[in-house]
């Protein structure tokens, strides 16, 4: 005969069965990204929700409420007042890991002191040396028979595999185009005005430098059709706020360019570390 009791016990472990091979209506899915960092010294400018360490977090947070949020205060002379992770134990923090860019690529692969690969376990190369394929390393100049100025942004990633395939970094050579110059982040242009001509003077003589000091500008930020340069005596960088709200200062503290025909004359110099300018042209 039929026990009931255990047919119903059966009935229960069935549909707990059925329940478990369901899909739910509701299904999370997670998968693994790539998370790429890098070592910084502690100062300032350190951003500390970058920060990977929670502990390392806090403590440094702990110290930024120490002095009002004052970074300047907080994160310097850290060799006569340390920030301690275990002060017992004489562990200070100087250098933390932060989360870097998304975007980069690896330009070689992982080998051991005596030039061979480093297979991972499934036998394939292992990638090292990452560049970030978001940055630009420079923009080539070029005029064509109209005179009309073009560009070429190359990145970083670019530029590492030109150099890896035996070619140069700068294209100088490019069919229906005059190469003119590069820019590069914080190298320095002397840009003319109306009423100020760098070619009517010497560049190099210092007795001109009160001349040519209005006039000199640093490249801050560079993409396509997009250059920001500051007054090379201007103190901090030019913020998008500065750009918006404060036009009046365009072409005094700073210049912001979206058209390569507006670099047109500008020229190109470089300056030492006291300021002086050594040389003129690319």
């Amino acid at each position: 005969s039929k026990n009931p009791i255990l047919l119903k016990r059966l009935s229960i472990i069935q549909s707990e069965a059925d329940t478990k091979n369901r899909v739910p209506e509701k299904v999370k899915l997670v998968w693994k990204e790539t998370q790429y960092t890098i070592r910084k010294d502690i100062s300032p400018e350190l951003k500390i929700e970058k920060v990977i360490d929670v502990g390392v977090r806090q403590v440094l947070q702990k110290r930024l409420d120490e002095f009002n949020g004052d970074a300047k205060k907080a994160f310097a002379n850290l060799e006569e007042n340390p920030i301690w992770l275990n002060k017992e134990k004489g562990i200070s923090i100087k250098r933390v890991t932060i989360t870097g860019v998304n975007n980069a690529e690896a330009i070689h692969s992982k080998k051991d002191h005596h030039g061979n690969l480093i297979l991972d376990k499934n036998g394939n190369k292992q990638p090292s040396d990452f560049v970030s394929t978001g940055n630009n390393h420079h923009v080539a100049i070029y005029s064509d028979t109209k005179d009309n100025l073009q560009e070429e942004v190359v990145s970083f990633y670019e530029a590492v595999a030109r150099v890896n395939a035996g070619l140069p970094i700068i294209n100088k050579n490019k069919d229906g185009l005059k190469f003119l110059f590069t820019m590069k982040q914080n190298e320095y242009f002397i840009f003319p005005t109306t009423t100020f001509n760098p070619l009517d003077i010497d560049l190099l003589n210092p007795d001109n430098e009160a001349l040519i000091s209005p006039h000199l500008f640093r490249v801050q930020k560079l993409s396509s059709k997009n250059y920001v340069f500051n007054h090379h005596q201007e103190t901090e960088a030019v913020s998008g706020d500065t750009l918006k709200n404060k036009k009046e200062l365009s072409e005094v503290s700073y210049y912001f360019i979206q058209t390569p025909t507006n670099l047109k004359n500008i020229i190109k110099v470089r300056i030492n570390h006291l300021g002086k300018i050594v040389k003129v042209g690319e």
